[in-house]
């Protein structure tokens, strides 16, 4: 079976860390390597970590560990703000669910655009310092007593967009950082994802347990401190030079056009927001449903996630090796159909007493999160292999405002629904159905046929090889 190993290379030259570090070069555009993914052969694998070091992706990838752990906490506190300390009604959790997704819709665009005329640390750096002050008013609020649902929907607003403005930058940062290693570093990235999944909800649960849910949202403004610090050191990633200038709409509008005419990003973006749509609808109202209808504690909520973050930890491990074996797109339908089956242990644990519920519950968590790390970290590698650096920041905030934006709309459904008379645990159903049927969007297109990926991107082959280039990757643009 073929499969995207690159050549023998000699490990990149370390790079200098510092204040006065060099700037990085745009992304290589040699092949995306598997090896060096946690969980490859033993010898394989310390020789692929030390050339991932010498670049100072560890850097990134700790502080992105630190982030998103403390992130995992605002995830789980901010809603147990909205039902423990303003008793929110299912639609008032249906706005806060929107609330975040809302800021993508409006701004992705042209936060795409932005990126790449941007140096990309330095719009990270930026994010994090906006998130940290935002969250801070929060338990600031409830101090003071003045804590209301229009403040939790502003900063669930307001850190929706810039979690939007780092994510973009850090997709074009990470290949200009790291050359060849794509699969081994989005696998250490989508491992760190899983780390706080594991880590995340028990220390969510037992701070909020501890401190209340208000207070326990300190400890994410804490964490990008640590993100903060840990950038600080890395090289910068000015973007590549502009083939010509181009007007902001007319920027904007290249990314949108390349996504929509391409037969891998266009099919991949559509199962994307079908996905999301569901998955919104489905969480708008789980928490409301764990805790008021199954009588979960806080506490239980987050051990239970603890089964879905050492999953995930798994699907990061063994992602390149199923990828390699059965196929990108292949596994990557899979991957989509899986939570849909998930999703419906949830409302099914209504129906059982004693600790089956808790059983129930703690598998779908399981199941989904393999699945869903599997997903982010071949999505992402796709992505990052087939498109140019140059157009990286505007097709992510394409495929994101568009698969993102969506989120508002499947939770206004969920809270909207569970009011009407099917009640929570229907909607629940329903969502988990729509989330399943996500599949069909890359099970009937180009990209189940998506079996290796190119040694450079594709954007770029098809200037200096030829349109059957793209073809002999099932990439041809429709005519």
């Amino acid at each position: 079976m073929p499969s995207p190993a690159e050549p023998d290379t000699p490990p990149p030259a370390p790079a200098p860390q510092g204040p006065d570090a060099p700037v990085l070069p745009g992304a290589d555009s040699a092949p995306p390597g598997a090896a060096g993914a946690p969980g490859d052969d033993a010898a394989t694998s310390r020789t692929a970590r030390r050339e991932l070091a010498a670049t100072g992706f560890f850097r990134l990838w700790t502080g992105e560990s630190a982030s998103l752990v403390g992130s995992q906490v605002t995830l789980f506190a901010l809603p147990l703000v909205a039902v423990l300390v303003l008793d929110a009604s299912a639609w008032e959790m249906g706005l806060l669910g929107a609330a975040g997704s809302l800021a993508v819709l409006l701004f992705g665009p042209s936060i795409g655009a932005w990126v790449d005329r941007m140096d990309r640390r330095s719009a990270m750096q930026t994010a994090n310092v906006l998130r940290c002050l935002l969250l801070l008013l929060v338990p600031a609020a409830y101090l003071l007593d003045a804590l209301h649902l229009w403040l939790l929907l502003l900063v669930a607003f307001a850190v929706g967009g810039l979690s939007l403005l780092f994510d973009t930058a850090m997709a074009g940062y990470v290949p200009a950082l790291v050359g060849r290693r794509l699969v081994a570093a989005n696998s250490w990235m989508q491992s760190t994802v899983s780390v706080s999944d594991t880590a995340g909800p028990g220390l969510a649960g037992a701070l909020v347990q501890v401190l209340g849910a208000p207070l326990a949202i300190l400890a994410d403004a804490a964490s990008y401190l640590v993100s903060m610090t840990a950038l600080q050191r890395l090289p910068k990633a000015p973007p590549g030079e502009a083939e010509e200038e181009q007007t902001h709409f007319r920027a904007v509008a290249a990314g949108f056009l390349l996504v929509l005419r391409d037969r891998v990003q266009r099919p991949m973006m559509l199962a994307a927001t079908h996905f999301n749509l569901f998955t919104a609808m489905f969480f708008a109202v789980y928490m409301l449903y764990l805790i008021k209808v199954l009588g979960f504690s806080p506490l239980a909520v987050g051990l239970l996630n603890v089964a879905g973050g050492l999953t995930g930890l798994l699907g990061a491990w063994i992602s390149s090796r199923v990828a390699e074996r059965f196929g990108y797109g292949t596994v990557l339908t899979v991957v989509y159909a899986i939570p849909g089956v998930a999703a419906l242990l949830v409302p099914a644990a209504q129906l059982f007493d004693g600790p089956l519920p808790a059983v129930l519950v703690g598998a779908s968590t399981a199941l989904w999160s393999f699945s869903v790390t599997v997903n982010l970290i071949l999505s992402e590698t796709i992505k990052q292999a087939l498109v140019p650096s140059g157009m990286l920041g505007r097709v992510t905030s394409v495929i994101r405002v568009t698969s993102w934006g969506v989120e508002p709309v499947g939770s206004l459904l969920g809270g909207a629904i569970a009011s009407s008379a099917l009640g929570l645990r229907y909607t629940l159903v329903l969502a988990g159905a729509g989330v399943f049927t996500s599949m069909f969007w890359t099970l009937f297109s180009r990209v189940r046929s998506l079996r290796v990926l190119p040694e450079e991107p594709v954007g770029d082959l098809a200037v200096e090889q030829g349109e059957e280039q793209r073809e002999s990757y099932g990439l041809a643009k429709e005519r």
